[in-house]
């Protein structure tokens, strides 16, 4: 992700679509590409959002990363927390309220 982000410029995000498999094994990872300071990705029950880029380094979420974390809560997904690759900086963990 840190490779591809340096690399393009722009934010990238990794998700995993759950599979048929118990407790959604067998589903499939996919990465998305967005601009400098956003990227798009589904929101559904039996999607998670692994980790996303932020490619200027800011090691917070913004309004839109809390955000899309409710999204997927209202989606009925199990999903509470996700992690943030500011390039520059170590990752974090952070949830729909802030930092975790």
């Amino acid at each position: 992700m840190i490779f591809l982000t340096e690399e393009y410029g722009v934010e990238f995000a990794q998700v995993y679509k759950y599979g048929p498999g118990k407790n959604g094994r067998g589903g499939k990872y996919y990465v998305y590409s967005g601009t400098i300071d956003s990227v798009e990705v589904p929101v559904s029950k039996d999607i998670m959002l692994i980790n996303h880029t932020h490619p200027g380094g800011t090691a917070h979420p913004s309004e839109e990363d809390k955000r899309l974390l409710k999204n997927f809560y209202m989606s009925g997904s199990p999903q509470k927390s996700s992690a943030i690759i500011p390039i520059g900086k170590q990752t974090i963990k952070f949830t729909s309220k802030g930092i975790k």
